[in-house]
């Protein structure tokens, strides 16, 4: 079973909360979700992060400056919002809908209340990757066994590669030169040349995976195993797998943090209602954070000091610290059925952006409400 956004509800609208259709156009420059350890964000700029609400059809903003504020929650003009990117260049985010097959951007500094601009996708659409150094945007298409290469600053398709059966997360290495593509039905990780566009080869892992996360130096990569409940940890060099590390029940995302002997990961183990933290350097998991739920989407602030956890069930977002012991240090009310995240990128693009709460500019803002 191809796993998606998992468990869907027919889109509702969230209660309390203005909706609004944006226009959005422009090139894209995205930041990379969840596979990276953290770089220093300067002070002046706004920690924003993207949540895609799979189950309202929506896609909300926070502010994560404190006090965490929610500006603006944005109706989504397709089925089931799931993977999500921001543009470097300007104050766009880029939506894929996946029960709806389209590729979706809400430029967020628009007053326009048109709807958004679209392009068609292949069957299911999923995670959303941008190629760094360059305009392309590469989606993950589950039903189609394919990756579609957009093109944003053209608007358009540029190629498709096939990979595997149910591809799903993407991330690359070698400054963008090898893309790696997890592939749910047959439980292997695809190595793309990013430059030709060929698939080089495919490597065994747990099954259904899911979620990738590329160790600091980027010589290692690791890939969260539903099937098997476990992370592989993979060589990009020789390109095998070298270990699998048990953890929690059906994990489907994973990110790093630190370097060296201090590097960990955590991981959200969407079957057990907990996230896993895994010492790279032992190669085993350490702790189990009890969330509750099914833990999904996973990102970690620019500071590096809180992990945002995407809860479904409980429509939650769960804030972790990241010391030693782990811990929940408080739950954000996110109702809509929260699935997937993205930090906006530390560029001027974000740093003014006319959030109102007076209705002339189509947004909402509020104390995002808190779960303690």
């Amino acid at each position: 079973m191809l796993m998606g956004p998992f468990a869907y509800f027919p889109g509702r609208e969230r209660p309390g909360t203005k909706i609004y259709k944006l226009l959005a156009a422009g090139p894209v420059n995205v930041r990379r979700s969840g596979t990276h350890a953290c770089s220093m964000r300067p002070s002046r700029q706004r920690a924003l992060l993207g949540v895609s609400l799979c189950e309202s059809n929506q896609v909300a903003i926070l502010d994560l400056d404190e006090p965490e504020r929610e500006p603006c929650t944005i109706c989504v003009n397709g089925k089931q919002p799931y993977g999500l990117a921001f543009d470097d260049a300007r104050p766009c985010v880029y939506v894929t809908c996946w029960g709806g097959a389209k590729l979706t951007a809400i430029d967020l500094s628009s007053t326009s209340l048109e709807p958004e601009k679209s392009l068609p996708a292949a069957r299911l659409p999923a995670w959303a990757t941008r190629r760094q150094g360059t305009s392309e945007l590469w989606i993950s298409n589950e039903g189609a066994g394919i990756v579609t290469i957009f093109d944003i600053a053209g608007w358009k398709i540029t190629d498709e590669i096939a990979t595997g059966g149910g591809p799903s997360d993407i991330a690359f290495t070698d400054g963008g030169r090898q893309a790696w593509v997890t592939n749910e039905k047959d439980a292997t990780l695809s190595l793309i040349d990013a430059v030709t566009r060929r698939k080089v080869q495919d490597i065994r892992v747990g099954e259904v995976p899911q979620g990738i996360a590329i160790l600091s130096g980027g010589k290692r990569l690791l890939v969260a195993n539903f099937g098997s409940n476990s992370i592989s940890v993979v060589d990009t060099g020789t390109k095998e797998e070298v270990k699998q590390i048990s953890v929690g029940l059906g994990p489907v995302n994973v990110v790093t943090l630190g370097s060296g002997r201090l590097e960990q990961a955590w991981v959200s183990c969407f079957a057990g209602g907990r996230v896993s933290v895994v010492s790279i350097e032992r190669r085993q998991q350490i702790q189990q954070v009890e969330i509750g739920g099914k833990p999904q989407g996973l990102e970690i602030h620019p500071n590096g000091e809180r992990i945002y956890v995407a809860v479904r069930e409980l429509n939650q977002l769960a804030v972790l610290t990241t010391g030693t012991p782990s811990t929940v240090l408080r739950r954000i009310s996110m109702p809509g059925g929260p699935a997937r995240m993205a930090f906006a990128p530390a560029t001027d693009a974000y740093t003014d952006i006319p959030f109102r709460s007076d209705g002339a500019f189509g947004h909402h803002s509020r104390s995002t409400a808190r779960v303690e």
